[in-house]
């Protein structure tokens, strides 16, 4: 899914994908101030924490809601 989360702002436009059959591959090489952590949720818990407002980040929501939707699942 491509959309635009600042329409009448800026031209920003942002593309979620997919990714399957994904490996851990070592260590990250990260900046000084960057902090990433990789967590397995199960999907309902993760629907579950988008509706009760946990994850408010509209990248996440509109991606899990764009696969949901996809794959039937709500």
């Amino acid at each position: 899914i491509s959309y635009y989360p600042s329409v009448g702002y800026n031209k920003e436009i942002i593309h979620c994908f997919l990714a399957s059959g994904l490996k851990k591959s070592g260590n990250l090489k990260l900046d000084d101030d960057e902090i990433i952590s990789v967590v397995k949720i199960d999907f309902k818990k993760l629907i579950q924490m988008i509706k009760t407002g946990k994850i408010i980040d509209s990248k996440t929501i509109c991606a899990v809601l764009t696969y949901a939707a996809k794959k039937k699942l709500l």
